[in-house]
């Protein structure tokens, strides 16, 4: 039986199962949204009366991603928003705080943009062409964690762009956000906020609003930045 919330009978995509994906499903479902979870590590469909669809994929396989969109709309029926959780993961030095670039191995940093780049780029074009093209819907890429050191701030700057540039493309049938943390946020508070920012971003896409978690500056574009007190709006650097 479906909650009757803000996003009742709408079908949420989740990508990227990671460790705040269990916190936004719930969030989703307690909106009332039908959610279907896919990551490398996911479990296997889920039965009959579940509110979620679980499905395993491989993220580096494109006959993967399009089979797992295909079966979320075939079993739910269609596909309103699309949700990427962006690891941008830190590897860091532990004294510095940072992974020196001039260590880095270059193959590590082509693994990073593939991860949080290349891989939410697959699903949106999946989404776009299967579903929202010809029905409209929303895209919100969410980092997971607050960034820091080189690798980290390449991949998060290389979304950011995209984003801006996904925006407009496709502007007005889909709109397309991506969720980061002010620097100077901390990450309990950043990742006890995301659930709050995205389900005000999926059900006013932009305008986003809602009580509690940390304070939501709305940049002037489609980048929303997480920061412990409000500042004034900004467009993305």
């Amino acid at each position: 039986m479906e909650n009757d919330g803000v996003l009742s009978g709408r079908v949420v995509l989740l990508t990227g199962a990671d460790g705040c994906a269990g916190a936004v499903t719930k969030g989703l479902l307690a909106q009332g949204a039908r959610v279907a979870v896919v990551g490398a590590g996911a479990d296997p469909v889920v039965g009959p009366g579940s509110p979620v669809l679980a499905l395993s994929c491989g993220p580096d396989n494109p006959a993967d991603l399009s089979r797992a969109v295909d079966t979320v709309i075939r079993r739910l029926g269609r596909l309103d928003h699309l949700v990427n959780l962006v690891a941008v993961r830190p590897r860091t030095d532990p004294l510095t705080g940072t992974d020196p670039l001039m260590e880095l191995d270059p193959l590590a940093l082509r693994d990073v943009l593939r991860r949080d780049l290349v891989a939410p780029l697959a699903w949106i074009q999946r989404a776009y062409w299967r579903w929202m093209a010809e029905h409209g819907g929303s895209v919100v890429n969410v980092v997971t964690d607050v960034v820091r050191g080189g690798p980290q701030h390449a991949a998060l700057a290389a979304l950011t762009e995209l984003t801006e540039w996904l925006a407009a493309e496709l502007a007005p049938r889909v709109d397309v956000h991506t969720v980061v943390p002010s620097p100077s946020l901390d990450a309990a508070t950043y990742q006890a906020g995301i659930t709050d920012a995205l389900s005000g971003l999926l059900t006013h896409p932009r305008c986003p609003q809602g009580p509690g978690g940390p304070a939501r500056d709305l940049v002037q574009g489609p980048v929303l930045v997480l920061t412990p007190q409000p500042v004034r709006p900004r467009r993305a650097a």
